[in-house]
């Protein structure tokens, strides 16, 4: 029997711990923290709750429009509350891990794993060391948040995500230094909460890998929310003992004083402290080198998720740990990045799949692209989120649909319907026929294909 060692117990990590054992391996997981990693613990499920606390905030703020009127003294936050429940779903799900991990006879070891030799690692716990050693190792383990570089975390005035979603109160203020995926999900939590909040973006638009009139979308949406936004900006300097933000643009130099700075900048592949230089395997600042199979230089060892580099994404980290499983077990698989979904879980929603229109032009050249407004879908206007479009992107030789973008009500629940057309390779005379239920949030992309090739009804 093959003995499999994963080290990381996030997504990739313990996907691939479980996908081993079901091969009839025996497998060991280590981590020296909760398992499901950053994105259960302090990423992706904390902030969708402290997400969806906010869109139920804002839903009771907007009863009246539906006929519900509150004759209380008036709607309250309750902060611990709403903590309470964000940490009671993050309990649930790591204790549903713990269990997976029972079910399948993983072995779980707490500590910090550094290597000694390619099959075999120290790891060190509360008090504790040990060697553990395995014909196979999966690393996996993560990434962290990148600090700037003159401005390191203080977890007092200085926060990272992690910090950002467990404050004792809300803020009055913050400023948000990163306009990416997760300094506008913070955005839209907090403004919505009351903060006066400003995102500061070094780009010239937010969500600088999405399409300038998607994210043109949810920019507008932020500002009437009261986020005060600045692009084509840079952070100069941050004077903690002021709580004073610099920063430059075309108007020059500027301050701006906050109760709390969130840097929300990236985060860089954890690859320090693992001794990977003791055993000769390949790696940058980047993250580990995998090819397509998850293998590293070293035959024994491989790689997945956010520790390689790449797409940061949960969901490409499962996939990434299944292929690196299977690999480790002697079964051929390798990566697919074809269709992959990214979405944004900000008020309005933003989900992608495949190409922006830029990337289309830039490999396509004239392509064609059918729009839909969600103003104009009837279960939209009925749920009174009528904010958005959905965008569809479709090559012009063979008809392939090779992007497809969402901003508005549940684009991160419609991107599935998407992402299956793309995985499919389907064309648009295989889809025209295609009949949406309605009345439907769903309908808008069979419109929009509609609209790329000419047959639209409803717009």
């Amino acid at each position: 029997m093959t003995t499999i060692m994963i080290i990381g117990g996030g997504p990739a990590g313990y996907v691939a711990a479980i996908t081993a054992a079901q091969q009839g391996h025996q497998v060991s997981l280590i981590d020296q923290g909760p398992l499901g990693g950053t994105c259960l613990n302090e990423g992706c499920m904390p902030t969708k709750s402290l997400l969806e606390s906010a869109d139920v905030y804002s839903q009771v703020q907007h009863a009246g429009e539906f006929g519900i009127q509150l004759f209380a003294d008036g709607i309250e936050i309750d902060w611990q509350r709403i903590q309470h429940r964000k940490n009671q779903v993050v309990s649930t799900l790591v204790h549903g891990i713990q269990y997976l991990m029972r079910k399948n006879k993983v072995k779980v070891i707490n500590g910090k794993a550094s290597f000694i030799t390619s099959n075999t690692v120290r790891v060190k716990g509360e008090g504790t060391e040990q060697q553990v050693s395995a014909d196979k190792i999966i690393i996996a383990t993560g990434s962290e948040p990148v600090a700037l570089p003159f401005a390191p975390f203080d977890d007092e005035w200085i926060l990272h995500s992690s910090h950002a979603m467990s404050l004792q109160e809300i803020p009055a203020s913050m400023v948000i230094i990163g306009g990416g995926v997760i300094g506008c999900e913070f955005a839209s939590v907090y403004s919505r909460f009351g903060t006066n909040v400003t995102i500061i973006e070094m780009s010239c638009q937010l969500l600088p890998g999405e399409d300038e009139d998607v994210a043109a979308v949810l920019h507008k949406k932020l500002e009437d929310d009261g986020v005060i936004i600045h692009t084509s900006t840079a952070v100069k300097d941050l004077q903690k003992d002021k709580k004073m933000v610099l920063f430059e643009n075309d108007e020059g130099i500027q301050k701006l004083s906050a109760d709390l700075v969130l840097v929300s900048i990236g985060r860089k592949p954890r690859v320090q402290n693992l001794g990977l230089e003791n055993i000769g395997l390949e790696f940058s600042h980047q993250g580990i080198f995998v090819n397509e199979r998850m293998e590293t230089n070293i035959p024994n060892i491989y790689a997945c998720g956010d520790v390689i580099g790449g797409v940061q994404l949960a969901h490409i980290a499962f996939h990434e740990g299944t292929v690196a499983a299977l690999q480790a077990s002697g079964e051929e698989a390798q990566v697919n990045y074809r269709a992959v979904p990214r979405c944004i879980y900000t008020s309005p929603e933003i989900a992608s799949v495949g190409l922006t229109e830029k990337q289309a032009r830039d490999q396509y050249g004239d392509i064609r692209i059918g729009e839909f407004p969600f103003a104009a879908n009837g279960k939209a206007l009925i749920t009174g989120k009528q904010q958005g479009k959905v965008k569809v992107l479709v090559e012009p030789d063979f008809g392939e649909v090779i992007g497809v973008s969402i901003v508005g009500v549940h684009a991160t629940e419609l991107i599935g319907q998407a992402t299956v057309m793309l995985h499919a390779e389907l064309t648009t005379d295989s889809l025209e026929n295609f009949i949406a239920a309605h009345p439907t949030l769903s309908e808008t992309i069979h419109e929009a294909l509609l609209s790329a090739i000419g047959h639209a009804v409803h717009v």
